[in-house]
């Protein structure tokens, strides 16, 4: 990999805290002795695990997003952003479904739902003006931390995802919700996660039912939307279609959100 991101601040006291619970989340998995099957052979679970978190520019935001999907590919024992600029960097395309989604919606949630679809720029413009700036501003987390390394089946690995988060033992010490506390998000935007590929006794521990209220539908299928109360404050929820979904960009990811955030 080219490097990693460069963070300054309150970032990297962040990202420290995040080390830390990364640290004693690994810990945790790796009680359990038995190798992991992720698709590309069996590993360690530490092997296995991805991390993720914010990007620079995260906690300078009026409204700090995280988009929170179910599981990472093909980078078992790295961090989600430090594969992420390398990508970024090299490899981008406008075709990727999953980061052209979060990017549109990003860039018109930087301006304040002002910018119409049709006068936002491509998703590699948005890039290589975020890699220029070292300005991201926002965070992308999973719920399964065990990357998916196989080639050949792009599904959820849904037996992947239930060893992760059985191993992990949120009901004795919730390493997800610690995660949520440490980013502080304003706006929380999740990729379909109640679809039945994770089991919704594991959903309940990561995002508990009672800390959902005002929830509304803005059209069939296309977004529920409401609030999320993370230690006391209400913030944004909105759930949308998986990001990497073939679905038209501005009827189901871009006009919902900007719609739900800004009234546009």
């Amino acid at each position: 990999m080219s490097g990693r991101f460069v963070f300054s601040g309150i970032e990297k006291e962040k990202n420290d805290e995040l080390m830390r619970l990364f640290d004693e989340w690994i810990a945790q998995i790796s009680k359990n002795k038995e190798p992991v099957d992720n698709g590309d052979g069996k590993r360690a679970p530490r092997d296995c695990f991805a991390k993720d978190g914010f990007f620079p520019g995260y906690f300078s935001q009026k409204k700090k997003v995280l988009f929170i999907g179910r599981e990472t590919r093909n980078i078992g024992g790295y961090d989600f952003r430090d594969t992420s600029k390398d990508f970024f960097e090299k490899d981008f395309y406008n075709g990727n479904n999953w980061w052209r989604h979060i990017l549109y919606i990003i860039y018109g949630i930087q301006h304040g739902g002002k910018i119409a679809f049709s006068d936002i720029p491509q998703a590699n413009e948005i890039v290589e003006e975020m890699l220029e700036k070292n300005e991201f501003s926002f965070a992308v987390v999973n719920v399964s931390k065990f990357s998916n390394d196989s080639d050949t089946d792009w599904q959820t690995n849904t037996s992947l995802v239930d060893r992760f988060l059985k191993d992990s033992e949120l009901e004795k010490t919730n390493f997800f919700q610690r995660e949520l506390e440490i980013l502080e998000p304003d706006v929380i935007i999740t990729a379909n996660l109640w679809d039945g590929k994770i089991e919704d006794d594991y959903l309940e521990l990561c995002l508990p039912s009672e800390n959902f209220s005002e929830l509304k539908k803005l059209r069939e299928n296309v977004a529920q939307y409401g609030k999320y109360n993370l230690n006391g404050k209400k913030i944004d929820y909105i759930d949308l279609y998986h990001f990497s979904a073939i679905k038209n960009d501005e009827k189901y990811f871009y006009n919902p959100v900007m719609k739900i955030l800004f009234g546009k």
